[in-house]
């Protein structure tokens, strides 16, 4: 299993988890008459909400540098085939 995939099933377990303390907290602040477990529960569901942008983000910024490491695997493969071509011997070059 890739790092990615392991990110992305830690991510969606403690998302998961997170919801559903949220929703239990609101519910059981609302049948104890609990005005703190409620926000509380509701602190938890923003908190969930606040994971999965950063989430994305974070998968935008691991997007992007993987964009950029097969530019820059083109640009050294483009570079060791000029040199190779322009080498002594190689029949592209002066000798």
């Amino acid at each position: 299993m890739s790092l990615r995939r392991r990110g992305r099933v830690l991510y969606g377990i403690a998302s998961v988890a997170l919801l559903v303390d949220g929703v239990a907290a609101v519910w059981l602040g609302q049948v104890g008459g609990r005005t703190a477990l409620v926000v509380f529960g509701a602190l938890l569901l923003l908190g969930t909400l606040g994971l999965g942008v950063l989430y994305r983000r974070w998968q935008g910024a691991l997007d992007d540098v993987d964009r950029a490491r097969r530019a820059l695997r083109a640009e050294v493969e483009a570079l060791r085939r000029a040199v190779h071509d322009a080498a002594p011997g190689a029949g592209g070059g002066p000798r």
